[in-house]
């Protein structure tokens, strides 16, 4: 199961957001946002930062990062992970391999 977040500047917090089954993870991805994904079976937390967001952003949104962990499970490693930079387990997990 999977969580998606979208970081929200003015609210300087995330808000979930729906993801519909066929839509791929990898649409969801925008270089102006900062999203934050929750994967329940492999116990991470990914923050993956657009880069037209601002230091600001990227800094509130890993403080609040953790207010998500803790939500699903304390015991979760966050990750954070830059446009145009992700991991091959990011592009994984979003489908871009």
């Amino acid at each position: 199961m999977m969580f998606v977040y979208q970081f929200k500047e003015e609210l300087e917090d995330f808000e979930e957001i729906e993801v519909e089954e066929n839509v791929p993870l990898f649409e969801l991805l925008d270089s102006d946002k900062i999203l934050l994904f929750v994967d329940m079976h492999e116990g991470k937390v990914w923050i993956w930062e657009g880069k037209n967001t601002n230091t600001r952003m990227k800094f509130i949104a890993a403080q609040t990062a953790l207010h998500i962990r803790d939500k699903h499970d304390i015991s979760f490693t966050i990750t954070s992970v830059d446009d145009k930079d992700e991991t091959t387990a990011f592009k994984l997990l979003v489908g871009l391999v």
